[in-house]
């Protein structure tokens, strides 16, 4: 099986200007073995690679951020360049867009981080940003974070909420053509933190249609929530070609010295289990495959010839 797989964090961790957000930033990084880095809501207004290092591995490298706005908002990007060469390709308050290019084999990728605004008329103008995207059918797109939007009602877990925003919010994913990573082993991805707390799922993970196409064994974990009120959720990515099972028999084998007899020891000995005709011929396999390595290690037959009895085995026996 031939694997190209990697991962990324993304966490609204409410606030990244205090030593505990650092140390908890830092866990949750080398916990998902990421390659990029996703934060929202970072209140910070000046980064720099200074105070990256108070909580980042020194893989990762590269960056871009959007500024707070005061003490509200904030989006951060870091990445991995031995991994991925970033390029940035639209900056808003609400919304960072990198382009990535695979160091591995060249292939391109854009991420959107968004961190939606809860009021208006901010509100707004992030749906008509996030609605005028043009996705191209071809492309690999990965659009992920804080939408401060719900699909539905369910994805609250007491009566009330607004209708309208569903309406809203599905009408814009259906418009953009985007497909839903869903959220493995949670229904909620951020609590109010009070003694009876309102839970609600406002993180949401996209992607294009080609992208379940080139990479679909993509999915989100949700790993333990410290520090803020939202989940940090690990997205990995990877993509899986199969080699082929088929078995072929060469013509040369019968010339090998040894082979009449390995076949024909194997296809005559006693088998335990003669329930049915299929139990009968998975013994005799077994047999002949027991057979085939004890003659490979003895010289009476090729090891090419005990690999290859071996595994039409495998492929026959249940």
């Amino acid at each position: 099986m031939n694997n190209r797989h990697w991962s990324i964090l993304c966490w609204n961790i409410r606030g990244l200007n205090a030593t505990e957000k650092h140390d908890a930033a830092r866990d949750k990084i080398e916990e998902s073995g990421c390659s990029v880095i996703c934060l929202q809501e970072t209140k910070m207004q000046h980064i720099d690679m200074q105070f990256l290092r108070k909580f980042t591995p020194r893989r990762f490298d590269k960056y871009d951020f959007i500024p707070s706005s005061g003490a509200s908002g904030g989006i951060l990007c870091i990445w991995n360049s031995a991994v991925f060469v970033g390029t940035t390709v639209d900056k808003q308050s609400f919304g960072l867009t990198i382009s990535f290019t695979s160091q591995h084999n060249l292939a391109t990728w854009n991420l959107t981080i968004v961190y939606g605004p809860c009021l208006e008329p901010a509100r707004s103008h992030f749906v008509n940003w996030l609605n005028n995207h043009c996705i191209d059918l071809d492309s690999n797109w990965l659009c992920l974070g804080d939408f401060n939007f719900y699909r539905s009602l369910e994805d609250r877990n007491k009566p009330g909420g607004n209708i309208q925003d569903t309406l809203i919010f599905n009408d814009l994913i259906g418009h953009l053509g985007l497909i839903e990573l869903p959220l493995k082993g949670r229904a909620f991805t951020w609590s109010n933190m009070q003694q009876d707390p309102l839970l609600e799922q406002l993180d949401w993970f996209f992607t294009s249609i080609n992208w379940t196409l080139d990479y679909p064994n993509s999915m989100i974990t949700p790993l333990a929530k410290i520090t803020s009120d939202h989940v940090p959720c690990k997205i990995t990515i990877a993509t899986s070609i199969p080699k082929s099972n088929i078995f072929r028999f060469e013509n040369f084998w019968p010339q090998h010295p040894g082979f009449s007899e390995a076949v024909h020891e194997g296809w005559t000995c006693h088998v335990r289990n003669q329930r049915d005709s299929a139990n009968i011929i998975a013994g005799k396999l077994k047999t002949q495959d027991k057979n085939s390595n004890h003659g490979a290690s003895t010289c009476q037959i090729s090891p090419s010839l005990s690999r290859s009895v071996t595994r039409l085995s495998c492929i026959l026996i249940p």
